[in-house]
């Protein structure tokens, strides 16, 4: 039996509207709730419930289709940055923290190692200390003898000359920047001393228990 062109044809448009209604989505009904509480099932979505939280279902089954969060407020959204924010700079510390730990471990074989690499800084910064009281000594005894022979010329009814008030004032004055240059450089020493004794208690740490890696394994 043979099957004429317009048999097949019309067939083929009987079937479209069936196809399609295939390949279309499913109606959707929307459930939500407005600012007072109450509960709404509507086919198309309001302009007061496009930032509310809603379900989506479908119309023919009524099972949720999915689910959409309600919209953040400016707040919120305020908020939820400056958490993000603090989390990430906790994760960079913790970063640099492991990584600190790891430089740490691999350029030290040994305390020992350590502390001979700050002994031979400390030792330069302590010979600047030392040269600093050194040159404050000296300045308060080029002080001491000026006074001196200023008290003996007033003890002899004899004006100080202009000369020697110029000298004790610029005395005096070196003597105040020396002291600022020692307390630097005390300063200094005290930094240093403390970064090994720090960087010691944490190579003890490291070495007892030592830094895992992201991946499970240790360096």
């Amino acid at each position: 039996m043979r099957i004429s062109w317009i048999m097949i044809l019309l067939a083929i448009i009987l079937a479209a509207p069936a196809v399609q209604a295939q390949n279309d989505p499913a109606p959707k009904l929307y459930r939500w709730t407005d600012k007072d509480g109450k509960e709404h099932y509507t086919d198309s979505l309001p302009a007061e419930a496009v930032d509310a939280a809603r379900a989506e279902l479908n119309k023919a089954s009524g099972s949720t289709v999915s689910k959409v969060e309600r919209a953040m407020t400016d707040d919120e959204r305020a908020q939820k940055a400056r958490e993000a924010e603090a989390a990430a700079a906790a994760a960079k510390i913790e970063a640099d923290r492991l990584q600190n730990d790891r430089t740490l471990l691999s350029s030290y074989s040994s305390e020992s190692e350590l502390q001979k690499t700050y002994s031979d800084r400390l030792i330069l910064v302590e010979e600047s200390v030392k040269s600093a009281q050194v040159g404050i000594n000296s300045q308060r005894g080029s002080l001491a003898s000026l006074l001196a022979h200023a008290t003996d010329r007033e003890l002899a009814g004899q004006a100080v000359d202009a000369r020697t008030l110029e000298n004790l004032g610029d005395a005096h004055r070196q003597l105040g920047e020396q002291k600022i240059v020692l307390q630097r450089r005390e300063a200094e020493r005290n930094a240093l001393q403390n970064e090994l004794d720090d960087l010691l208690a944490r190579y003890r740490e490291l070495k007892a228990n030592p830094p895992v890696e992201p991946g499970g394994s240790t360096p």
